[in-house]
């Protein structure tokens, strides 16, 4: 699911709290974005006012923490680099504090499954709890 759009400053603006704002009110509020030469960002979706950003500037922040743009040519090329590099650094964290669960906490959750009759799962984590006190 798309995180991100290009805003084409003529669109108008739904905010989360409801607000229905024209391109110029918009512009008023975040007046960056009336700068020709600089890509807008907003929220993807028709609540798009939740997120304003520049496309320069989000490029040189994921840049740092190691995107790699070299095969990126168009401004949606680039998005779409940021949302592949902020989807894999979301994955890599989710994975990382599984990796860090404790031996009790597995063992809890093992004995979770078994205790709510769950059948299928109930026989691997019997298998999961006793490989852990191996």
């Amino acid at each position: 699911m798309k995180r991100y759009a290009i805003w084409d400053k003529e669109t108008p603006i739904i905010t989360p709290i409801g607000e229905v704002l024209s391109a110029a009110e918009w512009i008023e509020r975040y007046p960056v974005a009336s700068v020709k030469t600089i890509t807008v960002i907003c929220a993807a979706g028709e609540i798009n006012g939740g997120f304003f950003g520049t496309l320069g500037q989000m490029v040189q922040m994921c840049e740092n923490e190691g995107c790699d743009f070299s095969s990126c040519i168009t401004d949606e090329e680039k998005l779409a680099a940021i949302e592949a590099f902020e989807d894999a650094r979301e994955e890599a964290a989710k994975a990382a504090v599984l990796a860090e669960a404790s031996t009790a906490e597995r063992q809890a959750t093992a004995l979770e499954a078994i205790a709510s009759g769950q059948t299928a799962e109930s026989t691997a984590a019997m298998n999961a709890l006793l490989g852990e006190e191996e």
